[in-house]
């Protein structure tokens, strides 16, 4: 998740410094929203396995 987050931040001032070019703007915004979408599943697996436990997490994924 923390990959995510640091990917989030740095998209974030590269989209500032390209805010004039529209055409990469507009990459990098979708890029963004992915990004995001995966950033709020991890978490969402993070405090999964904190209700679960580890264990029943992995048990889950198969």
């Amino acid at each position: 998740m923390q990959i995510s987050i640091d990917g989030i931040a740095l998209l974030r001032k590269c989209m500032a410094e390209v805010c004039e070019d529209v055409t990469t703007y507009d990459i990098m915004k979708e890029y963004l929203k992915d990004e995001e979408e995966d950033m709020y599943w991890s978490e969402g697996q993070l405090a999964l396995i904190e209700k679960i436990g580890y264990q029943n997490w992995l048990i889950k994924q198969m």
